[in-house]
């Protein structure tokens, strides 16, 4: 859990991988059938990628749930100092063809550094994946459209000012990027939307900061055309973290904002209650370590929850919104120490969790995560797996 910050056709599939793949060639990346990835499995991936079943998961989907909107959680803090602070000093950032820092079993887990001081088990070639340029931001919101996702949830957190500007802080600008980002993509004709995701789950933030930063981006993107209206005609958003925040913290949020914006949480199952009923449009789960081997009983975990948030009904008598969350596996191992880690099992863990979690009729999905790299949720391509996730990702909603 973070703390700080059906099939088609033989042939349809194939283009709509090797569109990503051209995309992600552009970028500089391939995918890992042969480079540093697990290509020895090729035909247990053929078999997922065509959506055979596969072992854990429920084989079973609401008719609805295909139809649900699929968007991806987006992080804006990807720049030269995040990935050298995260590497270590020790890491060789200057050598002509820089190493994985850390290496894998072929599942995905059994991590060991190679590096002191470092806590990534991937590497962008060049440190090129920087979105301080803002083509490394549009290179994403193209592949993950050509993916086939609905648009980025967007974790931005402002200043916390009364007043600010798009310069006033580096994610106020790289948030404006993502907008410049949608447009270009929208103006070409592909279909693709903004959810704000605010980041108030790294530290406890005051409402008074909530509500200057959502005045702030109401101000400056309340009536843009990217944003999404999939749930709501006002503004979405997803608070990270609400199930760290008192029930008189949420209900200043709502007080001052609900009118203006569609509130959603990021609750757990044990702390959804009726002040949270009362307080907020419906909820997210940011559920980054489900394991659907371990636990065989998420899937009817998720159940329970998404029926508990529908029981009780808006204000204006609509029902609650519930996303569900799909991972392809997790590994944060050295980001906090400890032997927690979600095997990726080759694109299996993406599917099963993305079958079995349909049995809680989502109104929407949230995967987790296009870039929470630390996390080890990640699907954009890198050194490591190339393009192999997002090839996953998009045989799987296409």
């Amino acid at each position: 859990m973070k703390t700080r910050m059906v099939g088609r056709p033989l042939r349809a599939r194939i283009g709509a991988v090797a569109l990503v793949a051209v995309a992600a060639a552009a970028s500089g990346c391939t995918s890992s059938r042969t480079g540093h990835g697990v290509d020895a499995r090729a035909g247990s991936r053929a078999a997922v990628a065509s959506g055979s079943t596969t072992p854990g998961a429920t084989g079973s989907k609401a008719p609805t749930t295909r139809h649900a909107p699929v968007f991806a959680i987006y992080y804006l803090w990807w720049d030269h100092h995040h990935w050298t602070s995260h590497l270590g000093s020790a890491y060789p950032v200057t050598a002509p063809a820089p190493p994985l820092p850390a290496t894998l079993d072929a599942s995905g887990c059994g991590t060991v550094n190679r590096f002191a001081g470092n806590v990534e088990t991937d590497i962008s070639p060049g440190l090129a994946y920087d979105q301080d340029n803002p083509a490394t931001i549009v290179r994403d919101v193209r592949l993950a459209a050509a993916a086939g996702l609905a648009g980025f949830i967007v974790n931005w957190v402002g200043s916390g000012a009364a007043v600010q500007s798009p310069t006033s802080t580096s994610l106020n600008r790289r948030l404006g990027y993502v907008f410049a980002a949608v447009h270009q993509v929208n103006a070409a004709g592909t279909p693709f939307r903004i959810i704000l995701n605010y980041q108030s789950s790294a530290r406890h933030l005051t409402p008074a900061q909530f509500t200057n930063d959502f005045a702030y981006y109401l101000s400056r993107y309340g009536d843009d055309p990217a944003l999404d209206h999939t749930f709501s005609p006002r503004p979405e958003v997803v608070m990270a973290g609400t199930w760290k925040y008192s029930d008189a913290d949420l209900a200043a949020v709502s007080r001052a904002m609900r009118s203006r914006m569609y509130l959603l949480g990021d609750e757990k199952p044990s702390t959804w209650d009726a002040a949270r009923e009362q307080y907020l449009d419906g909820t997210s789960y940011y559920w980054s370590s489900q394991n659907p081997v371990r636990n065989s009983t998420s899937f009817a975990t998720l159940q329970r929850f998404a029926a508990k948030v529908r029981a009780v009904r808006n204000p204006d008598g609509h029902a609650k919104t519930w996303l569900a969350p799909f991972t392809p596996g997790y590994n944060a191992m050295l980001l906090y120490g400890t032997k927690t880690c979600v095997p990726r099992d080759d694109g299996r863990t993406l599917r099963t969790l993305f079958d079995g979690n349909a049995s809680s009729h989502p109104d929407g999905w949230t995967l987790i995560s296009w870039n929470e790299i630390t996390e080890g949720t990640y699907v954009v391509p890198l050194t490591r797996y190339g393009s192999t996730y997002v090839d996953d990702l998009t045989a799987l909603l296409r």
